[in-house]
């Protein structure tokens, strides 16, 4: 399996990088929380309806601390801690929550480990991970062959 990406060029006027081009993720599907706790079922001693009931508090606990503005930290998995989008003000008196904060959004750092040798961090599901280019999966257009009628 490989994460497969489009490429596309940076049109925007005044860009720093107009006529640029980039490669961008391209998502296939979904695999929503049915999909994990089936596939966890398969893998497991565990009935789907517990596996799902786990995942579901899951959600839940952590929507609580986030929240209360806490990590979320799953060990080996990553962490978890909101962020928030903001409006600047020219001074600090005048900055409020209601005209100044615009949004929150999720943070997520996925677990790492470091290399005591390079001193390269080592992060959890992207390690190893391989790239294809859309292109290559799609059919290649056939030729037009006049000889064939």
């Amino acid at each position: 399996m490989a994460v497969i990406y489009r490429t596309y060029q940076d049109n925007r006027d005044g860009s720093l990088t107009q006529g640029q081009w980039f490669g961008r993720a391209v998502h296939t599907g979904t695999f929503d929380l049915k999909a994990i706790g089936e596939e966890i079922q398969e893998n497991v001693s565990v009935k789907y309806s517990d596996v799902a009931a786990v995942l579901i508090e899951l959600i839940n606990v952590m929507n609580r601390h986030l929240n209360a503005s806490e990590v979320v930290k799953l060990d080996g998995f990553g962490s978890f801690k909101i962020g928030l989008k903001t409006k600047g003000s020219l001074r600090e008196e005048d900055f409020t929550a209601t005209k100044n904060i615009v949004g929150a959004r999720v943070n997520f750092l996925p677990f790492y480990t470091v290399d005591t040798a390079t001193g390269k961090r080592n992060k959890q599901f992207i390690n190893d991970v391989s790239v294809k280019n859309i292109k290559e999966m799609l059919p290649k257009p056939e030729d037009d062959d006049d000889t064939n009628p």
